[in-house]
């Protein structure tokens, strides 16, 4: 490559390197399930060719032989005049400029684990030229130029790095390896996932059903396009795994910074719709931040059958789309609730086995068991939906439901009946007490004695508070005068 400084022409060294990009084509693949190999379509790497060349001391890099491999980098800075002190790499000036280039560009690409360092070469007049290198470990993943271009755009396009001094770096102005802003390849992104139940589409003759795999393709393109140009999302592996589907896959997008792979996963989570488990989502090695609880409870009015444990069968995909549905209106309340997988039903009457999948920040464990055991009907239905549980069996990551009385004795109720029985006993002999007492003060009794002896008859009255009513007064005063008359 080569660069002008006051008109005349400077010759830079750089290293010769061959860079490959690659694109996919449908072509025959393999696929394993339960040890087995069969040939199904998947979307096969081909290989372009975009050799950029260069010598440097007469000697050929190659990052497949060498310890090392360094690409060429070149910007400009802006906001800073170009003295003639730059050209001199022992004045204080270059020096100066020379740490802060270096600790920018360190910090721009330590994000690739094979970066070793960065070299400044030399600083040219046009504003300020920056021509540099960075160097990477040959024996392990080194970015091409179109990922070392993308780095520097994000962090810039961030203000996390060059803001710190008094200089900026010109964006436009990128060039690596004779790569721009203008002929970047793809970003590729590897992408993972698992879709529950849908095992059957990849058999040991091939994929059976291509309809599902359309339907995740297009809500891929469709969630990422919001933000990004994805040129492409193809296959690279469909496995069978115990009923599930594993897809493995790449992306292409097409886009000048990073993809921001956070807001992605985020964007993705719609796939729960389709039967992906969001716990699986992987993308770049990067997985949402998830909180997941385990869960079990036994169901009373289903029957368990040996269908139930081919999670790919029709009446196992039924049932767990039963159960997922009513767990997720029984705790809908909780509004970082994502998803409920049914991952596993056993004999035994049926226990269902699941995971509960929250957002940060999530509901406790107890919290969770509490509103299970209080979404539970008269009928034991768990909410409303058909599904009949027993409320005690209910377990959610080790917390469960704890019966009213763990100790057996007498119920609730008998205690009760007995306090009742015990008032009612005292209440009644309280009344009789009180007639008794009042009665005896409204009776006169007269006990009749007789002496045989001197023949007298002696009368006594046991009640002397006695007093008669106002007839008896006036019926015994009456009495004597009517003798008399």
């Amino acid at each position: 490559m080569k660069g002008t400084t006051d008109g005349s022409s400077t010759e830079v060294d750089t290293p010769k390197m061959t860079y490959t990009t690659a694109f996919t084509d449908m072509k025959p693949g393999t696929m394993t399930r339960d040890g087995s190999t069969s040939r199904y379509l998947v979307s096969t790497p081909r290989t372009s060719t975009v050799g950029q060349t260069a010598e440097r001391d007469n000697i050929t890099l190659s990052r497949r032989t060498l310890a090392t491999s360094i690409l060429s980098l070149e910007f400009h800075l802006t906001r800073i005049e170009y003295t003639e002190s730059l050209g001199n790499k022992s004045s204080a000036s270059y020096k100066k400029l020379e740490g802060e280039v270096i600790l920018t560009l360190n910090k721009m690409l330590s994000f690739y684990e094979t970066f070793l360092r960065a070299n400044i070469l030399r600083f040219l007049k046009g504003s300020v030229v920056a021509q540099t290198e960075a160097v990477f470990r040959g024996d392990g993943l080194v970015p091409t130029p179109s990922d070392v271009i993308r780095i520097i755009v994000t962090a810039v396009q961030q203000r996390e790095t060059d803001a710190f001094f008094d200089w900026r770096v010109d964006l436009r102005s990128l060039h690596c390896n004779g790569f721009t802003l203008k002929n970047l390849d793809p970003e590729v992104l590897s992408i993972s996932f698992t879709v529950l139940g849908h095992g059957s589409v990849a058999t040991f003759g091939g994929l059976t059903d291509w309809g599902p795999l359309e339907s995740l393709r297009y809500e891929v393109l469709q969630s990422l396009g919001i933000r990004y140009r994805v040129q492409n999302f193809s296959l690279v592996q469909v496995r069978n795994v115990q009923g599930d589907l594993d897809i493995s896959g790449e992306l292409c997008v097409n886009t000048v910074a990073r993809v921001d792979i956070d807001w992605a996963l985020e964007a993705l989570k719609g796939l729960a719709n389709y039967s992906v488990d969001l716990g699986s989502l992987c993308i770049n090695g990067s997985r949402l931040s998830l909180e997941i609880f385990p869960i079990s409870f036994l169901v009373t009015n289903r029957l368990f059958s040996e269908k139930l444990l081919d999670r790919s069968s029709t009446a196992h995909q039924s049932l767990s789309w039963d159960l997922s549905k009513a767990l997720m209106q029984t705790l809908g309340q909780y509004k970082n609730l994502l998803q409920v997988t049914v991952r596993e039903v056993r004999g035994g009457s049926l226990v269902c086995h699941a995971d509960v999948i929250f957002q940060p920040p999530a509901p406790t464990s107890k919290d969770l068991v509490r509103a299970l055991a209080l979404s539970v009907g008269p009928k034991n239905y768990l909410g409303a939906s058909g599904i009949q549980v027993d409320p005690f069996s209910f377990a959610v990551a080790g917390a469960t439901v704890e019966p009213p009385f763990a100790n057996p004795g007498i119920p609730g109720y008998g205690i009760a009946l007995i306090v009742l029985c015990g008032l009612a006993l005292i209440a009644v002999l309280l009344l009789v007490l009180l007639y008794k007492h009042l009665g005896w003060k409204e009776k006169m009794v007269i006990h009749r004695f007789r002496d045989p002896e001197v023949m007298v008859e002696t009368f006594e009255l046991d009640n002397p508070t006695f007093r008669p009513l106002a007839e008896e007064n006036n019926a015994q005063s009456s009495s004597p005068t009517e003798a008399l008359g």
